[in-house]
């Protein structure tokens, strides 16, 4: 499966992102992450895509990859059944869960143990459940962009709204100000909870998000003014003038709303839900399955 040990790239254009920034930078390197501060000119050298025009300079992290989800969902259950044996069941839609089994239509299968790791199914596999916990849905649109010269980006880059989105980059001092900055001047981008990202996979295909709209109903359809606002930030740090749309979604997650990093309960015997994870859940799901559901098995 093809990835890239890409590294991602925060990149500043205001006084407050870059104090951000450096805060953020005194604060991981006392952890001992593999980061450093990049001047205008070492950004402009190793990744030209990035638009200098008032540049202050970025925080790298060596840590993140890029895979593309499309494939890697794949290739990975094919992985763990080949490697690993796990019988995967597709096309078995869940209607009920009790003690010792799961139905699928006529199918009744038995289990020890079962772990319901389903989205925003809890709402319908548990809905007591789901209604009782600090939990939201959560709206996000995304698009899939080309570029016709197809140049290397070369790392993930996000732009300075993403300091705003992290709960790892709550603790710098400076984050209010920077909050009071963004809200005075682009209280659109707040109210859609948009910060803007990019990473690029090996067809040169680039994937930008996103916008965070929370609630329990949504509008199916992908909003136009938020992709032309998420657009919009897009052309403050990227040439990107020549991209062209050729995709646009959204999709929808369970998010806690206590600060916790996911949920996870026995809800009957044997029976536990793991949900809650927003949107890390890709990113998380081997570490999360290692830490809480192998020492149950």
């Amino acid at each position: 499966m093809w990835f890239n040990q890409s590294g991602s790239l925060h990149v500043a254009y205001s006084n407050e992102e870059w104090i951000v920034l450096n805060e953020l930078f005194a604060q991981f390197e006392k952890e001992g992450r593999p980061i450093r501060l990049l001047t205008p000119h070492q950004i402009s050298a190793k990744y030209p895509l990035v638009k200098q025009h008032n540049l202050l300079g970025g925080l790298y992290s060596n840590d993140e990859m890029i895979v593309d989800p499309r494939i890697a969902v794949a290739r990975v259950s094919d992985y763990l059944a080949t490697v690993a044996g796990v019988q995967f069941l597709w096309n078995h839609t869940v209607q009920e869960v009790g003690v010792g089994y799961v139905k699928s239509g006529n199918k009744i299968i038995e289990a020890d143990k079962i772990f319901i790791c389903s989205g925003q199914e809890i709402e319908t596999l548990f809905p007591e459940t789901f209604s009782a916990l600090p939990m939201v849905k959560c709206k996000l649109q995304m698009m899939r962009l080309h570029s016709p010269n197809n140049l290397p980006v070369g790392t993930s880059v996000c732009g300075g709204l993403s300091l705003l989105h992290y709960s790892s980059f709550k603790n710098a001092p400076s984050l209010k100000l920077l909050h009071k900055k963004v809200f005075s001047e682009m209280p659109e981008y707040i109210k859609y909870g948009i910060h803007v990202m990019i990473s690029q996979h090996e067809l040169g295909e680039i994937t930008l998000g996103d916008s965070h709209e929370y609630g329990f109903t949504f509008d199916p359809f992908d909003d136009h003014y938020i992709n032309k606002l998420i657009i919009t930030y897009l052309h403050g740090f990227m040439q990107a003038s020549d991209w062209v749309i050729n995709a646009t979604w959204n999709g929808v997650y369970p998010k806690m709303t206590d600060g916790s990093s996911w949920y996870f309960n026995q809800v009957l015997q044997d029976i536990y839900v793991l949900n809650g994870l927003g949107g890390a859940g890709m990113t998380l799901s081997f570490g999360v399955a290692e830490k809480l559901i192998v020492p149950i098995c």
